[in-house]
């Protein structure tokens, strides 16, 4: 499979079968905060964690066979997507309501996907998310959890490839920190200077790499 970042915290997942997923697609002027260049094509699923205007755009959604938007499991040919809910903030929810975390399970991996996280999670508290092989982590803070919330994640539940999301660009100018609070509290860190990467079981690294993905959009 091909994991390429649209830029904040969207993302497409290209599977060998030629189903496409995007993961929280953006609107382009969102909040005026948002200047990535709007997501084109068409998607077999979206999957929106929450319904703020910068995670669901309601044209990329109309252009989806299926909407996933909250917790339970839908198949979508050869694929299983499971969702759990969460909170937007640490205060359950009373800040910024919930927020949905979801599992993308195909070709022998298990990938993740976060979305605007706002507190801190084990394995018990979510089990789907107990020996994922990917995740895509928010790091900036404010809105979510912040960098180190985040590392202690990484730590927690031990993916093998993280992929940091949502944080502050030129292209993004909300009040969020930048990727570089994140990647110098992990040990390993790769900037792929690309949109994409591949993923397949066999070329997993054999310990966490955080690898810094450049949007596409």
């Amino acid at each position: 499979m091909k994991i390429k970042y649209l830029g904040h915290a969207a993302f497409e997942l290209d599977l060998d079968s030629g189903r496409r997923i995007v993961f929280d697609p953006y609107t382009t002027g969102a909040f005026d905060a948002i200047d990535y260049a709007p997501i084109e094509g068409k998607f077999d699923a979206a999957v929106v964690s929450h319904d703020h205007d910068d995670h669901c755009c309601r044209d990329v959604l109309s252009r989806a066979k299926r909407i996933i938007n909250k917790a339970g499991r839908v198949d979508i040919g050869g694929a299983s997507i499971e969702s759990a809910a969460t909170f937007h903030d640490e205060a359950k929810g009373a800040k910024r309501g919930k927020n949905l975390v979801s599992v993308v399970e195909a070709e022998g991996l298990r990938v993740a996907h976060l979305g605007d996280l706002g507190h801190s999670v084990t394995a018990k508290d979510v089990p789907i998310l107990k020996g994922v092989d990917v995740m895509m982590i928010p790091v900036g803070g404010y809105f979510t959890i912040d960098a180190a919330a985040a590392a202690k994640i990484v730590k927690e539940l031990g993916p093998k490839i993280v992929i940091p999301m949502h944080y502050l660009t030129m292209k993004v100018t909300l009040p969020i920190s930048p990727v570089e609070n994140f990647t110098k509290l992990m040990d390993n860190v790769e900037r792929a200077g690309a949109s994409e990467i591949a993923v397949t079981k066999e070329t997993l690294p054999a310990t966490t790499k955080v690898i810094v993905l450049e949007a596409a959009n």
